[in-house]
C-alpha cells in the first residue's frame, strides 16, 4: 500500500511551527504498513523537489525524524494533489484540507474511503494504521 503525506496541518502544525505530537511514531507506522511506499503529496513538492521539505522540517525535528523524511519519496502534481497519486493502487492519503474538485475525483473511482482527514491528531493516525495492519 502507498501512502501519501501532506505536511502542513499534518504533520507540522503551521501556527507554532513545529512538529505535530506522535510525529515519529505516525512515521515510523507509515513506513512499517507501507514497505517504504510513503511519498510527499503538498505544496512543497509538487514540482518533485525534495530540497523545500526538508529545509521545512530540518530546525524542527529530530535527527532520526529527519532521516525518515528524508526517505519519502516525490510525486508530481500541477492543478490537483490527485494528479501526483497512484490511483489504481492501494493507497491512503492523509491530508487536512482537500479541494472539493480532488474528492470528486476520488469518489468517481470508489477511493474517497483511501482519503483520511488528519486534524492534530496523529495519535488516533496511529491506532488507525495499526488496526489496518492487524
Amino acid at each position: 500500500m502507498k501512502v501519501y503525506l501532506d505536511i502542513d496541518g499534518v504533520l507540522i502544525d503551521t501556527k507554532e511551527y513545529k512538529p505535530l505530537p506522535y510525529l515519529k511514531e505516525f512515521l515510523s507506522t507509515v513506513f512499517e504498513i507501507s514497505n517504504g511506499e510513503v511519498y510527499w503529496l503538498s505544496t512543497h513538492t509538487h514540482d518533485g523537489e525534495n530540497t523545500s521539505p526538508l529545509n521545512y522540517f530540518k530546525p524542527i525535528v529530530e535527527s532520526d525524524v529527519y532521516l525518515m523524511i528524508g526517505k519519502i519519496k516525490l510525486s508530481k502534481w500541477h492543478t490537483l494533489k490527485t494528479e501526483g497519486i497512484d490511483l489504481k493502487s492501494d493507497f491512503l492519503w492523509f491530508d487536512d484540507v482537500i479541494f472539493q474538485a480532488e474528492y470528486k475525483a476520488l469518489e468517481k473511482i470508489g477511493k474517497e474511503n483511501c482519503l483520511i482527514k488528519v486534524e492534530n491528531n496523529l495519535d488516533e493516525m496511529i491506532e488507525y494504521l495499526k488496526e489496518l495492519n492487524v
